[in-house]
């Protein structure tokens, strides 16, 4: 079973905005609604790969209903937490005409150390020996920074395979329990592992700093230039696809289900890579955070490029 973990979830409302200025009033040429927080985003992504998952975390207010109905529409199975609080709303506003993308994320609702425990003691429950476990995105101030670690801790007492996508104080503290996989981009990994220079080799001798960690699988996002893979095997790189962007948001998420679907189909390192690099383009190809599939994928795939390096 895939189980991907959203402690912060929220509704993502994308308003579509032609040469947007501050300080005016701006029009809407069109808005779209998403349910969204990037472990939901990973389970949208692996449903249209036809690989089922449960989604977990919090969900609270006057969202919470909307989430769970269109979760059961696209058949995606759900084991929230009730919350008192409210599930929050993302604002992203697209400028089409400028190529500029402005994201406004609320911080989160408050999650009582009642409702924590609750989540702990179901989210140990649902693990078991072969799972993989998908923890990622940001959390409300009200939980601890090492969330992370507690969750991949219990995960693998249980004999997951673990994957962690998050920046900063949470991808620090959850380093500490040695996730199986991380998928830092260049400036998370950046931030974590000190260091400013944005060339290749910089990149790959601080993954595989975290390799000598116990970190299996580091794969790094670079945007448009593309991504680097560096494994215990050995490491790979690739350019990035010249595609239309129509949303950004969404494409890491995208290139961690990209990881999963890899693990469940025994895909070799290289095949990994050019497979998550297409989903990354495909994702930002389409509208909001609406989810890539398979065959878009698999088009953009086979003008990836992989080098072993």
């Amino acid at each position: 079973m895939v189980i991907t973990v959203t402690l912060n979830p929220a509704l993502d409302k994308t308003l579509s905005i032609d040469n947007f200025n501050l300080g005016i009033v701006n029009r809407a040429g069109s808005i779209r609604h998403d349910i969204g927080g990037k472990g939901i985003n990973v389970s949208k992504v692996l449903k249209n790969f036809n690989i089922n998952s449960v989604c977990t975390g919090f969900l609270g207010g006057v969202w919470e209903n909307y989430f769970q109905e269109v979760l059961k529409k696209r058949k995606i199975d759900t084991n929230f937490i009730h919350i008192e609080g409210s599930t929050r709303t993302n604002t992203k506003v697209v400028d089409s005409i400028n190529k500029v993308y402005t994201d406004i994320n609320e911080a989160g609702p408050n999650i009582t150390n009642e409702e924590l425990a609750c989540f702990l003691e179901k989210f140990e429950a649902l693990c078991s020996i072969g799972d993989i476990v998908v923890l990622s995105g940001g959390v409300s101030s009200s939980i601890s920074v090492d969330i992370y670690g507690k969750l991949i801790k219990l995960a693998k007492q249980k004999g997951t395979v673990t994957v962690l996508d998050a920046d900063g104080e949470l991808l620090k503290h959850g380093l500490k329990e040695k996730p199986d996989i991380i998928k830092p981009n260049i400036h998370e990994l950046q931030k974590l592992m000190d260091f400013h220079k944005e060339d290749e080799s910089a990149v790959i001798n601080a993954a595989k700093q975290l390799i000598e960690t116990g970190v299996k699988k580091v794969l790094v996002s670079l945007g448009e230039k593309g991504a680097i893979f560096i494994t215990e095997a050995g490491v790979y790189g690739c350019e990035g696809l010249k595609v239309d962007v129509k949303s950004t948001v969404g494409a890491g998420d995208s290139m961690v289900a990209a990881l999963v679907y890899s693990l469940i189909n025994n895909l070799s390192d290289e095949e990994t890579l050019a497979f998550a690099n297409a989903c990354g383009a495909a994702s930002v190809e389409t509208e909001g955070t609406e989810a890539c599939s398979l065959e878009e994928v698999n088009k953009l795939k086979a003008n990836v490029k992989v080098r072993q390096i």
